[in-house]
């Protein structure tokens, strides 16, 4: 273990555009390290590898820190990675004179706990598309309208003269089509298919990511998902909608949160709800995660501010130091309260 550095000065956030952050991307000079959110979903992790395999491509030395193991129905972006590319935490430690990008998150209480020190020993640069994000120190670019931050991010990287690879272009375009739910939600705008139709024609493999992605499941995913349905709650006036696995439901069926990762999706279609959640707990004792999905009239990611987390107007998350049933209760409340709020369709 090297000796503890000293601490950087933080610098405030600097609002910048894509421009001015592709040009911060290029001055550059050292080692570059690449991380996402605690707990990375398909766009951090597409973000993550896309601009990283654009930076080696292009004599950059950089690595991907945190975001390993990849989950199962991602692991096609491991196939292409390149020797040290993805270097779990326990694993890793920065330098001082490296610079480090956060991806998919402006807030840092959401990134890792073991990378936070070093938002103030190193040179940080931050890209990201959630409403509640106030930014780290250094350059921020925030585009809370982008459907993704992969978009965002492959923009950057292409006014930044980086070489766009099959293997970059794939992991854009995984964050891409996870976070704007395959092109169906309100944040897929033209910008956003046009982002999509470029990547296309460098050789994204479409059909293959979409089976892996949204095709095949793990049976015990789908022994899972009949368990959160006998926890499902609906109100009486059908506005409300939630639910949620325990520690034991996880244990039960061997499965981990990689298992449950779109079950919220899978509250949300139930018709007539204006706000559904999930809340689940994976490990015993331990928080009580939840996301949350809103119809127009009510701003999810509002509500998740007022328990510590944040995201979109539609969708948002946050973590409660609760057990599982005081979370449920909770959360179920509240979402009472937001519809009760406004009139009722």
């Amino acid at each position: 273990m090297s000796a503890e550095p000293e601490t950087m000065k933080a610098k405030p956030a600097e609002v910048v555009d894509e421009a001015a952050m592709a040009a911060a991307l290029r001055r550059i000079s050292g080692r570059i390290v690449l991380c996402g959110h605690e707990h990375p979903d398909g766009d951090a992790i597409g973000a993550t590898f896309g601009l990283c395999h654009a930076l080696r491509a292009s004599g950059r030395d950089a690595v991907c820190w945190g975001v390993a193991p990849i989950p199962r129905m991602y692991s096609y972006l491991e196939e292409d990675a390149l020797p040290g590319m993805n270097v779990p935490l326990e694993a890793f430690e920065p330098m001082p004179d490296d610079t480090i990008i956060v991806l998919d998150c402006g807030v840092e209480d959401r990134v890792y706990p073991p990378i936070r020190p070093w938002l103030s020993r190193c040179p940080v640069l931050c890209i990201d598309h959630h409403k509640s994000s106030t930014g780290l120190q250094g350059p921020f670019l925030l585009e809370p309208e982008a459907g993704s931050v992969s978009e965002v991010v492959y923009r950057v990287a292409k006014a930044a003269g980086l070489t766009i690879t099959r293997s970059a272009a794939e992991g854009f375009w995984t964050g891409i089509i996870t976070d704007t739910g395959r092109f169906m939600y309100a944040g897929a705008s033209g910008d956003t298919l046009r982002a999509a139709a470029e990547l296309r024609e460098l050789g994204v493999r479409n059909d293959l990511i979409g089976e892996r992605v949204f095709g095949k499941r793990p049976l015990k995913s789908l022994l899972l998902e009949r368990r959160m349905f006998a926890s499902l709650r609906v109100s009486e006036d059908g506005r409300v909608a939630m639910g949620g696995l325990r520690a034991e439901d996880y244990a039960a069926e061997q499965c981990t949160a990689e298992h449950s990762e779109n079950f919220v999706d899978i509250v949300r279609t139930i018709d007539g709800c204006e706000i559904v959640a999930f809340v689940r707990q994976i490990k015993p004792g331990g928080p009580a995660h939840v996301s949350l999905r809103t119809t127009d009239a009510i701003d999810a990611s509002a509500i998740c501010v007022e328990w510590g987390g944040g995201g979109h107007a539609r969708a948002a998350g946050a973590t409660l130091n609760l057990s599982y049933e005081a979370a449920f209760e909770a959360v179920y409340e509240r979402m009472r309260q937001a519809v009760a709020a406004i009139p009722a369709p």
